[in-house]
């Protein structure tokens, strides 16, 4: 079956008129076009379709059975037209649409929320899905097409993932968990090579293969007797003295379990949280939206983590924003975003966006996305 030839929409509406007024005259009047135009729209029409679709009879106009056709779908189509651009052009102005994102849990349960609020404030159409992961299948996400934009953490240099584009967020520094009477508890900093005959707790894959690359740095290996990726149950085993590990500022900002200290390690070790998308990405309106936000929620996120943190560590500046890529602190404030015209223009109208939550993934989804849901949450650890 032949595919069905392109023409102007504009000169279906011209033939429609034609048809309705009988007359070229009358047409260009009721359009407020010349005759000669009006004439010119049906020739280059027919050209188009390839076949006549009016007859002159005098000063009327008739159809040919093929005009016949055309006109009685004429309605329809245009309709259907409006409708598209009509969800395009809310789409574009982020009125609606949805944008996919997945993450990793501690930015999950830390900045990530605050993004998405500042998202909603700005673009209330606009609905968000989340799933969570570890890395590098974060990054496998937006290969697959099974997410907008990722929000992943890398250690070192800078990571190339192929195929997809890099954006750095922030930067926090890996801090030192003891608990509360360790003999190294009241140092100001720690030096990991004495902590060579501790237990050490490991974390997920990449933070454990961070964690063996210090220490060997500080020449030893370590005795990493259990490991989880919960670092909420990771605090609960430093505070009942199983070990001692390493925990981003940021997760120590968000939740504390009262039996730990925490204190800068020598040489101040960092991990740099990056969001990944497709090449190119970050020019479809509500991909870029997401990628801003994070970075505003990012940079803020961090501040407020390094202060808590920095209290408890005699100053020292535990969490800071990339310079490269953050905006400045402060530049917008969460439930404060700025909105464009047609932002606000659609938040009088719409009320309040949308937040969709969709199954959570911790590496163990299969291949037709099923998945189960192990959402974790910020919460405070008993005593």
């Amino acid at each position: 079956m032949s595919s069905p030839p392109p023409f102007d929409l504009h000169r279906l509406r011209v033939l429609r008129t034609v048809a309705r007024e009988r007359s070229f005259s009358a047409a260009a009047r009721a359009l407020d076009y010349t005759q000669p135009a009006i004439g010119h729209h049906i020739r280059r029409l027919e050209a188009e379709l390839g076949t006549p679709l009016v007859i002159r009879r005098g000063r009327t106009i008739d159809l040919t059975p093929a005009g016949e056709a055309l006109v009685a779908r004429a309605d329809s189509l245009l309709a259907g037209a409006s409708a598209a651009w009509e969800e395009v052009a809310a789409v574009a102005g982020l009125r609606a649409g949805r944008v996919r994102l997945a993450t990793f849990p501690s930015a999950g349960a830390t900045f990530v929320p605050p993004a998405l609020a500042l998202l909603r404030d700005a673009h209330p159409g606009l609905e968000v899905t989340l799933v969570e992961d570890e890395p590098p299948e974060l990054g496998r996400l937006v290969l697959r097409g099974e997410a907008d934009l990722a929000v992943s953490f890398e250690y070192g240099g800078a990571e190339a993932v192929s195929g997809l584009e890099r954006a750095e967020l922030c930067r926090e520094e890996k801090l030192a968990v003891l608990w509360a009477d360790h003999p190294l508890a009241g140092e100001a900093e720690i030096d990991l090579a004495r902590l060579r005959d501790a237990r050490f707790i490991g974390g997920c894959p990449r933070c454990r293969g961070h964690l063996v690359a210090l220490c060997r740095q500080a020449g030893f290996e370590p005795d990493i007797g259990l490991s989880t990726d919960d670092w909420v149950a990771v605090q609960a085993m430093v505070a009942a003295r199983l070990g001692v590990t390493l925990l981003p500022a940021r997760v120590l900002g968000a939740v504390r379990h009262p039996a730990v200290v925490v204190r800068p390690v020598r040489g101040r070790p960092t991990r740099t949280i990056t969001a990944l998308t497709l090449p190119g990405a970050d020019q479809v309106p509500s991909t870029g939206a997401l990628l801003g936000m994070l970075r505003d929620a990012a940079a803020l996120g961090a501040l407020g983590s390094a202060d808590r943190v920095s209290r408890e560590t005699g100053g020292a500046a535990a969490v800071r924003p990339s310079a490269a890529t953050c905006r400045p602190a402060g530049a917008r404030l969460p439930g404060r975003a700025p909105a464009s015209p047609a932002a606000r223009s659609a938040t009088a109208r719409s009320g309040r966006g949308r937040l969709v939550g969709s199954p959570g993934r911790r590496g163990r989804q299969d291949r037709t996305g099923r998945a189960g849901c192990r959402r974790r949450t910020a919460r405070e650890v008993p005593s």
